[in-house]
């Protein structure tokens, strides 16, 4: 009767295997949370740059009418803000959708959207006028 020493060749390679296809798994989950990740933090600031304009509208008293577009540079990348009004029941109150997507200057072309608000927007009169 023979007293093996060390592995065969069929448990090395056996144990190999298994050892690459955990590390693919895991390869695979690192990136998947990976662009998790940056697709969170895109969405954030897309939020953001949304929220600013909205505010930027407040401030100013803004009222739209119709639609609106525009490109603007913020949180490190260049978006395209796309703002549509509709009228409520209430002659002073609107609704205004703001939709945030990404522009590609290079190509001059704006890709699928990021972030899309909804919000109310009555500004109110001057009551010094």
């Amino acid at each position: 009767m023979r007293n093996p020493k060390g592995f065969t060749l069929l448990e090395v390679v056996v144990a190999l295997a298994i050892f690459a296809i955990a590390a693919m798994a895991l390869t695979k989950v690192g990136m998947q949370y990976t662009q998790s990740t940056s697709n969170a933090i895109l969405r954030t600031k897309a939020q953001f740059v949304a929220q600013n304009e909205i505010a930027s509208m407040q401030i100013k008293r803004e009222w739209l009418t119709g639609t609106q577009s525009k490109q603007v540079t913020a949180q490190g990348e260049s978006w395209q803000i796309d703002k549509k009004s509709e009228s409520t029941i209430s002659p002073n109150v609107q609704k205004i959708e703001v939709q945030v997507s990404l522009f590609d200057t290079e190509a001059d072309k704006v890709g699928t959207g990021i972030t899309h608000l909804v919000f109310f927007n009555y500004p109110e009169k001057d009551k010094s006028l």
